[in-house]
């Protein structure tokens, strides 16, 4: 989470219309002068609140995204717990598993915004995702006019 000088906050479950997927590529440091170290209840407490700035949107997304649809979308981006998919649908996200995902397809179509069909198996609630399986690249990326 990153709380910027005006207020407001980033998390990394959501897409930033300036920075992105926010995510660290290596370990922080914590004595510079700019983080700050909190324990874990205050961590899950000010994630809680972030959760329900989103909760109408995230309540749509489930209604929009049941169990068992199939879904077309586009990777965004590749996390530790695996690979985001845009579900094309203002804040719809989706993620499914990266290892199986590689399994079955060509590395030249490994990238961002290449088209994915899946399945709807759940939701993680914790980080407002849709939950994908049987996900298949489809090998065309999206053009720029079509990207969410």
């Amino acid at each position: 989470m990153v709380y910027q000088d005006d207020g407001s906050c980033i998390t990394s479950n959501r897409k930033h219309d300036f920075y992105h997927f926010m995510l660290a590529e290596h370990p922080l440091d914590a004595q510079e002068p700019y983080y700050k170290v909190i324990s874990q209840a205050e961590f899950e407490e000010l994630w809680h609140e972030q959760l329900q700035l989103g909760i109408e949107d995230w309540h749509r997304t489930k209604s929009l995204f049941s169990v068992g649809t199939r879904v077309e979308g586009y990777i965004e981006a590749f996390f530790p717990q695996g690979t985001l998919i845009n579900l094309l649908v203002p804040q719809a996200v989706g993620i499914t598993d990266t290892s199986a995902l590689k399994s079955e397809t060509p590395a030249e179509w490994m990238y961002p915004r290449y088209r994915v069909i899946a399945e709807v198996s759940g939701y993680d609630e914790v980080n407002q995702w849709v939950l994908l399986t049987r996900a298949k690249v489809m090998g065309s990326p999206y053009e720029e006019a079509e990207v969410v």
